[in-house]
């Protein structure tokens, strides 16, 4: 079953048939997610946020989140990540298929990993899994939607934007676009052997890069006219899914 973990702007998933609401109770605290049909499969869905948009992303229990996806029985996970655009060809609107991360959050319980006894390293050499990115790729390439083929994301505590100076530090580093909710995420996932990818959804210039201050107003706007889109890509993976179930 493949999941579809979501942040700003996607709190439902237009569409999903048989949806059964199920409050995981995982070690880490309980977690919300609804299961349904959606393009002829079983798939999960989970907003990150909540469906009201009340969980800052500082505050988000990123370990019950995935561990309730596996416990659902998840075997790939596909995020979003709306971003502010730091390389200069990132648009409003543009869709990113992510391939690396920077984490400078602080606070966050960032590892399954952290009691005295069950110390364990993960390798994220490719954090975000090629084979889900490839699927993604054939399906932006089957539904004629532009994409970015890589992109570097640096994840911010947030809940405020970042300052011009920070951006261009951050480009100085090489980060692509900068977001708040794509860590720990990301690592907890490859912790459990989850496959995860992510697509960025570009929904204003970061910080300092244009003339005017960020603002929701704008970030909702760019979100809608691109969600179908992404919903679109999303879409097609499920199909293929569906299709190479045994």
């Amino acid at each position: 079953m493949l999941a579809f973990l979501t942040g700003t702007g996607f709190y439902e998933l237009p569409g999903l048939a048989d949806r059964r609401s199920e409050t995981v109770v995982t070690p880490f605290g309980d977690a919300a997610v609804t299961i349904g049909r959606w393009g002829g499969a079983e798939i999960a869905f989970l907003a990150r946020h909540g469906h009201d948009h009340s969980v800052p992303p500082h505050r988000i229990n990123y370990r019950a989140n995935v561990w309730a996806l596996r416990e659902v029985g998840a075997s790939a996970v596909i995020a979003t990540a709306v971003s502010g655009g730091i390389r200069a060809d990132m648009l409003p609107g543009d869709l990113v298929l992510i391939d690396q991360f920077i984490d400078v959050t602080s606070g966050r319980a960032g590892t399954f990993y952290d009691e005295v006894g069950n110390l364990r390293h993960t390798d994220v050499s490719e954090p975000y899994d090629p084979e889900l990115r490839a699927r993604l790729a054939d399906a932006a390439h089957g539904t004629g939607t532009a994409i970015h083929p890589s992109g570097t994301y640096i994840c911010t505590n947030g809940p405020r934007f970042e300052t011009p100076a920070e951006i261009r530090a951050y480009r100085a580093w090489g980060a692509d676009l900068v977001g708040m909710t794509g860590c720990p995420e990301v690592a907890l996932a490859n912790e459990l052997g989850i496959p995860y990818a992510s697509v960025g959804v570009i929904s204003n210039p970061a910080a300092g890069l244009a003339d005017r201050p960020i603002t929701m107003a704008e970030i909702m706007t760019t979100i809608e006219t691109a969600s179908a889109r992404l919903l679109g890509l999303v879409e097609w993976v499920v199909a293929g899914w569906l299709d190479a179930a045994p």
